[in-house]
This record gives structure tokens, C-alpha cells and sequence, in this order.
């Protein structure tokens, strides 16, 4: 079965630059505590508190290298940001039109196949948004995750990072598990020595998990204890030649005779890790922006481009909504109520297509362009004003630009923002009327 899905949105979590900021700094910190916690729990088997086997060494060595390497990245990013980044400047209406198809076969026939086109009702209205540029436009849902830049997999590494610490856990926790078993046997066989010496044989004590357990073997057996106390199975065979055979599983205690002195640091240490990175996971969730994932093994991917918006963007779609607000927000419910009266199902080439009249698509489209011609004024006027060449030129502006010249728009914006926000203090200082006292 095969999955793939290409989406333009915001996630979830709909935060803003502040809690974005202090998401990546607590990633950061949750982070670098793992890293120690992990980079811990390799020192422990020199210090003989804990021996670990060498898979778990392993897989601490890989996700150690991971989180160093992510980290590595980001501050790179976070010192030298990559200026030549393009991105597209560009509009959303108060619809989004997604098409879907779905086909039911069954022993190599189709027996359904069904064609839908929903104009779904955008949640933040209009919005104007930078979107990032990919190197190919015909790349399929499937390869979308390729395009994706570095940090994007970030999220998705987090994810798997989580997972494996998870089952870790779960395994060393058996294991200590085991590890209390033996120690109950240890002490109850030790318990016994006393009765076993004696001429009246000792009846049958009862021990979790050891069956045809003969009172004759006490003797040899605690003989065998007496040599090795810490390993009771090692030897087994040479030390005791005859009498019944003890049904115990030697392979199922020989490991957990190894944890060490102090066996339930491991757990405990691991449920640590796991409980930091479940909160990298969190963090890093909410301040990832173009991300996704593929798995080629299972035919799954996903892939989720960014609204990037700031204060340019905020700026041209405050001044398209002062200026035709009111004849867009009409436009919209119009065309919502159109949606809902003309949506109707047609029947062609066994195929069933739900879909609005034509009347309503060419309404939708309509509105698109509108939308797409005031922003182009906004920014025209906008890029002419920052960059002079622009004027002499006497062109239209390019819609996809790059993040040096988004930067430097941000910039104008803001302060375009900070001096109207000054004058319209300063206007309503001025109607106030001064307050007069009548004796």
C-alpha cells in the first residue's frame, strides 16, 4: 500500500515569532541534556555500575552523531544563513480548491472510481505568504520530501530518534526484569542449604519458572554456589554429572548476570533520554517550517511546504483589505453559497465526478486573479520604493525573490508599520479635546 501527500499550510500549532524563539531555545537545551545523558550512560561501563552490551552502545553512538550533527546545523544556519534562498510571493482566496481520486479495485478490476473537487473554506481568510521555491515543479508527491532543504528531515529524525529510545527502554527494562528473577532464585536456593544437608530429604520448594526441581541436586547444587555465587549456571555441567536435569533456561540468565553492581541506573537513565527528547520532539514540531519524511521501503512520504509570512507580507495584505476589505469579504460568501447550491455529482467512462458547476469554477478563478493583480500593485509599488534599479528599469517586479531581498523588504515594512502606528498616536492625541474645570 502506498501513501503520498503534498500539503501548504502552517501545521497544527499556529504560533508566533516569540513562542517560535523560545521553542528553539528549550529544542536546544532538551537536547544538549539528552546528549549528556546518553554520552553518561557510554562512561557507566568503565566506572562497572552498569555493563551494556554492545547494541545499546551502538545505537547511543548513532543517535549521539545524529543529535551532534542536527545541532552542528543549526547553528550554522542560525550564524550564516543561506542569502540566496528563493522564495515566491503569492495569495490565497477565501477557497482552496483540492481535487482527490479514488479507485476501489478488486482482483485486478476496477470497481469504483471516484473524482472529487472540494472547495474548501479557508480558515485564515485571504493571506498573503512567501513560499518556497523547489527546483522542480513536476516532481511528484512521492519525491516532494527530496526537495525539501536540509532541515526539514529534522523533525521526522526526532520522531525516529524517540522511537528508538522507546523500545531501548523497553528491552533493558525485560532484562532488568530477569535480572530480579535470578536474584530471587539466588536467595531462595540459599535459603534452602540448610534443609538440603539433612537426612529427611526437604520438600519441593516452589520456584517461578524451574520445574522438576529433585531435592537430591540441593547438595551438588549449592556445592556449584559455593564456587560461583555471582553466576550459579556457569560450570553447570561439569560441576553437577548426575541426578535429573534442571529446567532452566541457562541462555535466558547468563545476560542479565551482566547488568552490573547497580543494574536499574540503565532504565532509569534511558527513561530520562526518552522523556527529553519526547519534549525535543514537541519543540521541534512547532518551530519546523518546510518538513517531511519518506519511507521507500513502505512507499510512504509526506511533505509540507510553508506560509512563510512577516512584516512585508502582514503590510500588502493590510493595505489590499483597507482598500477592497469589504468587496472581497462579499465575494467570498457569494462564493460559498454558489459552492453549496452548484456542487452536483456527473456520471462518464465509469468514472463519478463530484465537481461545481462551470459558472462556479470560473467565479473561483475570477477571484484568484483579482487577488493576484492587487498584490502584484502592492508590491510593485512596495519594490520600487526599496529598490531604486527598479524604477529606472521601468519593469514589473518579480514575485520570487530571495531571502536577502525579503530581509530587506522586512525591514521597510517594519518601519513603514512603526511610523504609521506613531501617526495615528499622534492624530488621536490631537482630537482629544482639552478638559476643562467649571467652578
Amino acid at each position: 500500500m502506498a501513501y503520498a501527500k503534498t500539503s501548504i499550510g502552517r501545521g497544527c500549532c499556529k504560533v508566533s515569532k516569540k513562542q517560535k524563539r523560545i521553542s528553539k531555545l528549550a529544542s536546544f537545551c532538551f537536547v544538549l541534556t539528552e546528549i549528556l545523558v546518553l554520552a553518561a550512560i557510554l562512561i557507566l561501563p568503565a566506572t562497572d555500575v552498569v555493563e551494556i552490551k554492545k547494541w545499546p552502545q551502538m545505537i547511543i553512538i548513532i543517535i549521539l552523531s545524529i543529535h551532534v550533527l542536527m545541532q552542528l546545523w543549526e547553528l550554522k544556519v542560525f550564524v550564516k544563513p543561506d542569502s540566496g534562498e528563493k522564495f515566491s510571493l503569492t495569495v490565497q482566496g477565501s477557497h482552496e480548491r483540492k481535487k482527490s481520486r479514488h479507485r476501489r479495485t478488486m482482483y485486478g478490476v476496477t470497481v469504483s472510481d471516484e473524482v472529487r473537487v472540494d472547495y474548501d473554506r479557508n480558515s485564515e481568510g485571504i493571506l498573503v505568504y512567501f513560499r518556497k521555491v523547489t527546483s522542480s515543479s513536476n516532481t511528484g508527491p512521492y519525491c516532494q520530501p527530496f526537495l525539501l532543504p536540509f532541515r526539514g528531515r529534522f523533525t521526522f529524525f526526532h520522531v525516529l530518534i524517540a522511537l528508538t529510545l522507546m523500545i531501548c527502554t523497553i528491552i533493558i527494562y525485560i532484562k532488568y526484569d530477569d535480572y530480579n528473577r535470578l536474584q530471587d532464585y539466588k536467595k531462595l536456593l540459599a535459603e534452602s542449604h540448610s534443609e538440603a544437608t539433612q537426612t529427611v530429604p526437604p520438600e519441593k520448594p516452589e520456584v517461578d519458572g524451574v520445574d522438576n526441581f529433585d531435592a537430591a541436586m540441593y547438595g551438588e547444587l549449592l556445592d556449584a554456589f559455593a564456587h560461583n555465587v555471582d553466576n550459579p549456571f556457569s560450570n553447570f555441567g561439569e560441576q553437577i554429572s548426575d541426578g535429573p536435569a534442571l529446567d532452566v533456561d541457562r541462555e535466558a540468565f547468563e545476560p542479565v548476570s551482566e547488568l552490573g553492581t547497580h543494574p536499574l541506573v540503565l532504565p532509569i537513565l534511558l527513561c530520562v533520554s526518552l522523556i527529553l527528547q519526547l519534549t525535543a520532539v514537541v519543540s521541534s514540531y512547532y518551530q519546523a517550517e518546510d518538513c517531511g519524511f519518506c519511507l521507500p521501503l513502505f512507499c510512504i512520504g509526506y511533505t509540507r511546504w510553508f506560509k512563510h509570512t512577516n512584516a512585508y507580507t502582514e503590510m500588502i495584505q493590510q493595505n489590499i483589505q483597507e482598500k477592497h476589505g469589504q468587496h472581497l469579504q462579499q465575494e467570498g460568501e457569494q462564493l460559498e453559497l454558489a459552492i453549496r447550491r452548484n456542487t452536483q455529482q456527473t456520471q462518464g467512462n465509469d468514472v463519478t465526478y463530484h465537481n461545481v458547476g462551470p459558472q462556479t469554477a470560473k467565479r473561483y478563478e475570477d477571484q484568484i486573479d483579482l487577488l493576484h493583480l492587487l498584490m502584484a500593485q502592492e508590491h510593485d509599488r512596495a519594490c520600487k520604493e526599496v529598490f531604486p534599479e527598479h524604477s529606472i528599469q521601468n519593469k514589473g517586479v518579480s514575485f520570487i525573490l530571495t531571502a536577502e531581498e525579503i530581509e530587506t523588504l522586512n525591514i521597510h515594512a517594519e518601519q513603514a508599520m512603526e511610523t504609521a502606528d506613531v501617526n495615528n498616536d499622534d492624530t488621536a492625541t490631537e482630537l482629544v479635546p482639552n478638559s476643562t474645570v467649571t467652578v
